[in-house]
């Protein structure tokens, strides 16, 4: 009696999808978009490899009446950089470079602040914030230029340093534009067209673009929103083309759960291995920790760090991996906690969007 008791006293406290009231989700979900005064937000959960909820809330574009759904797309900007990484990691799984190969040996014009530096920079230091530049330097460049990716790289010479040579994080755009040129000097191939090639077509993510010139195609997507005087202002796309490799994917719920469903399932998509175990392990290891406040864990959080194209941390005893993206008039955001095979995607085409809170609302949901 007393095992049998114990069965049935144990199987009650395990945690299961049923006991996540997705009502209740969509109800903070709907008061969220409108006391922000986000113009839309479209979220979408990932659990146990499924998609479980999606939906669209507000305006694709404010006064027009149009709501989004679940193949809307969105400019999903800094989100791209998990792509590029893992795109940098097929090379390496077939033996065409090494996380350490120099930067300069791919690309001759590569030049930073210092000579020492320039020689020694690896792969997994500009996919990884550490060369020594300061968060956001260098783009004053490439924002609204006319100049291609080359020219932006010759560039970056003249910034200069924040930190000691991988003495330090510096969220740097310029470095993944980078990565894209190395990978195009050793694949031959442009970054968006192996992006689609090797990603975005596999995993049926068949509405995903890499450039504004494509949103033409369609009707379905967001309008990018500017604030002014607290009043959402519709806003023309820019175009990132030159710096793709870092945020220039547009896409929706719908793609982006093919993208978080194959994270979570280790880099394998339906039986087949796309992403070695080894590349899965190197992308998700903190290559750049940076300093967590121990003073005050109200979200439990004792680590964070950069692994190679995803942000990492831990959450109540959890991993957490994931990512934000900030384009002009939209901000995005996809977490993933592993252990629990759940994923949270949050789209919206606004300045100021709770996309934090959104998400771990989801995530607490289900950690309970």
């Amino acid at each position: 009696m007393k095992k049998i008791f114990l069965l049935v006293f144990c199987t009650i406290a395990i945690p299961s999808l049923a006991q996540v009231d997705l009502q209740k989700i969509d109800k903070y979900l709907t008061t969220m978009q409108k006391e922000w005064n986000v113009p839309s937000i479209t979220v979408g959960i990932v659990k146990d490899g499924k998609l479980v909820f999606c939906k669209g809330y507000g305006e694709k574009e404010v006064g027009k009446n149009n709501k989004p759904d679940g193949n809307t797309l969105y400019a999903v900007a800094s989100n791209s950089k998990a792509f590029t990484a893992s795109a940098i990691a097929l090379l390496v799984q077939e033996g065409q470079l090494e996380w350490d190969d120099k930067v300069k040996d791919y690309l001759p014009y590569f030049q930073l602040y210092d000579e020492y530096v320039t020689e020694k920079t690896t792969i997994k230091d500009i996919l990884s914030h550490r060369v020594g530049l300061g968060t956001f330097s260098g783009d004053v460049i490439w924002y609204r230029s006319d100049l291609n990716s080359e020219e932006i790289l010759k560039r970056v010479q003249y910034l200069e340093p924040v930190f000691n040579f991988r003495a330090g994080y510096g969220y740097s755009n310029v470095m993944y534009t980078a990565a894209g040129e190395v990978l195009k000097a050793v694949s031959g191939k442009e970054w968006d067209e192996f992006i689609r090639e090797n990603f975005l077509t596999p995993l049926g993510m068949n509405r995903s673009i890499t450039s504004i010139r494509n949103l033409a195609e369609t009707s379905n997507y967001a309008t990018p929103h500017a604030l002014v005087d607290g009043e959402n202002v519709p806003i023309e796309w820019t175009n990132w083309d030159a710096v793709g490799p870092m945020g220039g994917i547009i896409s929706s719920v719908n793609d982006m759960a093919q993208w978080v469903i194959f994270n979570l399932n280790n880099g394998i998509w339906q039986g087949d291995t796309i992403l070695s175990e080894r590349s899965r392990n190197l992308l998700w290891t903190p290559h750049n920790n940076y300093v967590v406040d121990h003073t005050d864990l109200d979200f439990a959080t004792h680590f964070r760090g950069y692994g190679l194209g995803w942000g990492l941390s831990d959450y109540h005893g959890n991993l957490k991996v994931g990512h934000s993206g900030g384009y002009d008039g939209m901000i995005t955001y996809v977490q993933m906690i592993p252990d629990e095979d759940l994923g949270v995607i949050v789209l919206t085409n606004g300045m100021k969007s709770p996309i934090v809170a959104a998400a771990n609302y989801i995530i607490d949901s289900y950690l309970g």
